[in-house]
């Protein structure tokens, strides 16, 4: 029986930032030296050493951070003025990746890496989002939405602004609001690789299913 979830409350969203911030010192840190050290994407050594950063703190679980890299490097254009405008349209031209003729949508790694370099403007996808949203939408809804539209994201920005609003939440950041619903859920179990991802979208590693389109 799935249990009755907490109403988001301002109190409840600070608190969570504190126990995060001071859970995940180290790694904030580390990102944030890192992008401050290299915030354009101009040099795919650069692009590298911040893909393989999210991947490996973030928990995206790409295979090949290096095929990502190239592509953020050369399949993008305009790529940094995008993120400063806070384009949505960028997070599904990084996630649409083909690799050894396979397409592959690296929707939650998207999200983390526009999320790193503009944290104000593009809220992260992932699994503990997911099933966060969706619970508290079945419980207490907030907003008109079908879970496929988490994983469209101009959509998803959408929902996750309505969130905040609904819940009176405007005066924390996205990145605040991802920090609180971080620390409300355990992350469903991941399916094997070899297993096919049948959910809309892809999660937090490249799905074994090839995209459609």
């Amino acid at each position: 029986m799935t249990h009755a979830m907490e109403t988001p409350s301002a109190e409840r969203v600070k608190a969570a930032c504190e126990t995060y911030d001071r859970e995940h010192e180290l790694i904030e840190q580390s990102l944030d030296e890192l992008v401050r050290q290299y915030p354009h994407n101009a040099d795919p050594r650069h692009i590298l050493l911040k893909v393989v950063a999210v991947n490996a703190l973030h928990h995206t679980h790409l295979f090949a951070v290096d095929a990502v890299a190239r592509h953020i490097h050369a399949d993008i254009d305009e790529m940094d003025n995008a993120l400063a405008a806070g384009s949505p349209e960028l997070v599904n031209q990084i996630a649409r990746i083909a690799i050894q003729g396979k397409k592959y949508n690296l929707y939650s790694f998207a999200t983390k890496y526009c999320s790193l370099h503009n944290p104000e403007a593009y809220p992260v996808y992932d699994l503990r989002v997911d099933h966060y949203l969706c619970r508290l939408q079945a419980q207490h809804p907030f907003a008109a939405f079908h879970h496929p539209e988490l994983c469209d994201y101009p959509k998803f920005v959408a929902i996750m602004t309505a969130f905040r609003k609904f819940h009176r939440l405007t005066a924390f950041s996205f990145l605040e609001i991802g920090k609180f619903i971080h620390l409300q859920e355990e992350p469903p179990a991941l399916p094997l690789q070899e297993e096919i991802q049948t959910g809309p979208g892809a999660f937090d590693f490249f799905p074994a299913q090839e995209l459609s389109s």
